[in-house]
């Protein structure tokens, strides 16, 4: 059976999500690693998790990704929720286009 974790985007801030489950409580981190591992065939409570945190308007557009177990910890078996778990696959030029708005 593949390993599963639920993912989202965060309504306010946007960012990408994890679902953890803490003693049946559901919170929300952007670290993949501290995310709720389960098998395919036991999703059901991050599934029904998560789509609770939807209704509350906490999140948006949540969904169950494959994962593999690594001596690293998680890691998204895709390379999409790759790219989605650790940012950009290169350095954005964030100094350079501040300082050209301030010049501005």
């Amino acid at each position: 059976m593949a390993l599963q974790v639920y993912t989202a985007s965060l309504l306010k801030e946007g960012l990408v999500a994890y679902l953890a489950l803490e003693n049946g409580q559901p919170s929300w981190t952007s670290d993949i690693h501290q995310a709720t591992v389960s098998e395919e065939d036991t999703l059901d409570a991050l599934k029904q998790a998560a789509e609770q945190s939807e209704q509350e308007n906490i999140i948006v557009a949540p969904y169950a990704i494959d994962v593999l177990k690594t001596e690293d910890g998680i890691v998204a078996a895709t390379k999409r929720e790759q790219i989605r778990a650790e940012g950009p696959t290169i350095e954005l030029p964030q100094d350079n286009l501040r300082e050209s708005r301030q010049a501005a």
